[in-house]
């Protein structure tokens, strides 16, 4: 292969209607995870599309990481599920080939780490955590999340507790957090 090329073994789990993937470098670190789609092709192409867009990615479909994907769709299904924050790729690197581009964002990503399943906090409360002002930064930062589900983005509401933005649409993140058994009703949490 090319050492210009990313390279990156995608693994893929079908739960009911829709398929699960995961991205995992040559190191055996995930490195992207995508949302369920319902289909194996838009789940990889998630994938590739997502993960450094303006690079050549060499790419391999594999089982070999099905069990990680199995684990996503688990979380995502409700269980309370752990994940070890060193089986991700969190180095942070300006270049193309990283994932997390800032220590900001790898901060970001590392607060929303803690919040307990069936729990939600503000992204003005992670700010505050972080020791800086700036939530709409933060939100930035979660919006660029490539571990949703593991790292839970889906976790974070605004401060009037509206669940907010999801990259795989409010329904998604609505569904993912009422399998965590939070109560919301319409687009509101009503207990926190």
């Amino acid at each position: 292969m090319d050492e210009n090329n990313t390279q990156i073994m995608i693994s893929t789990y079908k739960y009911k209607n829709l398929y699960f993937a995961v991205g995992v470098s040559k190191a055996g670190k995930i490195v992207w995870i995508a949302l369920p789609q319902e289909n194996e092709k838009d789940a990889i192409a998630d994938i590739l599309k997502l993960y450094h867009p303006d690079q050549n990615i060499q790419f391999e479909v594999s089982n070999k990481y099905t069990d990680i994907a199995k684990k996503v769709c688990r979380v995502y299904n409700g269980e309370d599920v752990k994940f070890h924050l060193d089986s991700l790729d969190l180095n942070v690197d300006k270049s193309k080939r990283s994932s997390i581009k800032t220590q900001f964002e790898r901060d970001v990503l590392l607060e929303v780490a803690k919040i307990p399943y069936g729990e939600v906090r503000t992204y003005k409360q992670i700010a505050e955590e972080l020791g800086t002002k700036g939530y709409r930064a933060v939100g930035t930062a979660v919006g660029k999340n490539p571990f949703p589900i593991v790292i839970p983005c889906h976790r974070v509401v605004k401060s009037d507790l509206r669940i907010g933005e999801y990259r795989g649409g409010s329904e998604m993140k609505n569904e993912i957090l009422k399998n965590e058994g939070i109560k919301i009703n319409g687009d509101k949490i009503t207990k926190k």
